[in-house]
This record gives C-alpha cells, structure tokens and sequence, in this order.
C-alpha cells in the first residue's frame, strides 16, 4: 500500500500501519521489527518518517528500542492501549483536516486585505522576517517561530484589529500545522517560495495575487503535511 494516499502526516501513516500489523497478528509481541531502511522500502515513505513513526510508538509503550540491537514489540500489550491508539490516529486525522480548512477560509482573505493596506514599514519587517527564516533552513535550523511571525504581521497587516488577536489566540492550535515532525525539504522550500511571491505580491498591493497565492500556499503545505501529494 502506497501511504501517501493516505490523509494524515506521513509518520501518523507509518505507525498506524505497524499498529495495525500488530493488532492483526503480523507481528507478535516480542517480535523484532524490520530495519528502517526495510520498513521505508515497505510503506514507500522515506527513514524520517519511519523514525518519527517509531518514536510515536515508543512513546505510546507499544514499541521498545534496544540500544545497539534495534526495536521490539513490547511484550503484554493490552488490547485496548492498541484500539485506543488507532482510534488517536483517526482522531489526529480530522484535527489536522479541520486546522487547513481554517486557513483555507480565513487566511486567504487576510492576505487580500493586507495587500491593500500594507505600508512600507511593515513590508520591510516582513522581509526581514523571511528572510532569516531562509537563512535558517538553509543551515538546517528550525524556523517555525519565524513562519508564525510572518502570517501575523500579515495579520496586522490587513488593517482589521480583530485578525490578528484571532491568529494569536489559535497560535497553539495552527502550531500543529507547523509541527516540526511534519517538516520536509520540499515543503520548507514550498513554503519559502510562497512567502517570497507574497512579499511580491504586497509589494504591488495585488488583493486577488495576494489572495490566491495564500490559498495555494495552505493548500500545498496541507499536501505536504498530509502526505497526500507525490512528494
């Protein structure tokens, strides 16, 4: 089966799978799974998300990792911690699902605003935000805080006061759209080309570019995120 069809984080994918081959008996209590390299190979998906996928499961105490031997099914798994954390991952699912449909509705249209009333100082902060943001990535750090950063000055931007006490009190929640363990290569620079074609689209006051460009940034990092386009 090719998880990338599958709606949710490519990681939450990998770790349902493996649940689900322990619940069916596939594998046992005890039993040591695959390497990454084989479970990568097996789901199509790359080592990361093998690795967060087992992280998750660790935490979880449905796996073990032995140090310098490798990760073992936890002996004397109860049934229902198994059924609980497959009900989690569906769960997990529609959250993630109704967060981007929050940003689809909301954000597209802040970004419109702010392109009319946008000045030059709040441009120039904004390209200075993104532009460390770049310098981050490009080193390997995490640039998370500086994303957020950037769509609330888009926020504060769009001349409604109300947008941006909004986009601060549903910071925690849209955080998990940012989550760092739904991070890729391909997304970060996805995301990068969208805030640098939004600065551009500012820059000429284009509500509808503007607009679109933010839709179609959301959209992406959504695909990314989810796994569901053939990155």
């Amino acid at each position: 089966m090719d998880i990338k069809k599958q709606q949710n984080p490519v990681y939450e994918s990998v770790a349902k799978q493996i649940t689900e081959l322990i619940k069916s008996g596939e594998l046992q209590q005890g039993d040591k799974l695959p390497s990454e390299r084989n479970l990568a190979e097996k789901f199509k998906v790359s080592r990361s998300s093998v690795r967060e996928a087992i992280k998750a499961l660790v935490h979880k105490n449905l796996v073990e990792s032995k140090r310098g031997d490798g990760t073992y099914i936890c002996a004397h798994i109860d049934a229902d911690i198994i059924e609980a954390f497959t009900e989690a991952f569906a769960d997990q699912k529609k959250r993630l699902s109704d967060i981007f449909q929050f940003r689809k509705v909301i954000e597209p249209q802040i970004a419109a605003l702010a392109a009319i009333s946008i000045d030059d100082e709040t441009l120039n902060r904004m390209k200075v935000i993104v532009c460390n943001q770049e310098i981050r990535i490009r080193s390997g750090q995490g640039a998370g805080d500086l994303d957020t950063e950037f769509h609330l000055e888009i926020a504060k931007a769009s001349g409604n006061s109300i947008f941006p006490d909004m986009m601060e009190a549903l910071s925690k929640i849209i955080k998990e759209s940012r989550s760092q363990s739904l991070q890729n290569t391909t997304r970060l620079q996805k995301s990068m080309t969208a805030h640098f074609d939004l600065l551009k689209a500012f820059e000429k006051h284009d509500s509808a570019l503007a607009q679109k460009i933010m839709r179609q940034h959301i959209e992406d990092v959504e695909s990314a995120a989810t796994g569901s386009d053939s990155l």
